[in-house]
């Protein structure tokens, strides 16, 4: 009875520890979505597009700049760019898996560190700057206890997620404030 008793007692302090770890690892690393709703993009089946050209400036409350992101071109979607250029925003690292894996790390550590602070952004589309622009923030910490699933759909290393979002409409260059829900 005494065996089953520590196995039992070793089961659970070594779940406990990789749940720990896991959430550890979440608030440690960061996966970021960025994005520009630009309304002056408005069109008959949507209220507002994805511009080109897009860099952001990301600030926290006292407006101490945190990171700059720009779009990645032709695709149009954005991304941090970490300031060494090294690891950049990782897209260098294509080449074999390993590499692109061991940038990411790095990346992902980079981003949590200033990821939760971020509350303004100066924005630059083609001639239209606009400073201080209010960031819409969503952050979710959810999903760190199934990291170890060994699942290709579910688990593997956790990460607190954020998305980013600013209003803008680029051909009156200003700022678009969004009802409640939208």
């Amino acid at each position: 009875m005494r065996v089953w008793a520590k196995a039992l007692l070793a089961f659970f302090a070594v779940s406990a520890l990789v749940l720990a770890w896991g959430y550890w690892y979440s608030l440690n690393h960061a996966s970021l979505q960025l994005r520009v709703d630009d309304y002056a993009l408005k069109s008959e089946r949507q209220a507002y597009g994805e511009p080109h050209g897009v860099t952001l400036v990301l600030r926290d409350p006292a407006n101490v700049q945190l990171a700059v992101a720009r779009s990645v071109e032709p695709h149009g979607y954005i991304l941090a760019v970490h300031p060494d250029n090294s690891i950049g925003n990782c897209q260098h690292s294509t080449g074999s898996h390993g590499d692109y894996a061991a940038c990411y790390e790095q990346y992902s550590a980079w981003s949590a560190s200033w990821a939760p602070s971020v509350h303004k952004a100066d924005v630059s589309v083609g001639s239209c700057k606009l400073r201080e622009v209010p960031v819409t923030v969503h952050s979710s910490n959810g999903e760190w206890f199934l990291w170890w699933v060994p699942l290709p759909h579910v688990g593997g290393l956790p990460r607190k997620y954020f998305d980013f979002s600013v209003a803008i409409d680029s051909r009156a260059c200003a700022v678009v404030t969004r009802q409640p829900g939208q």
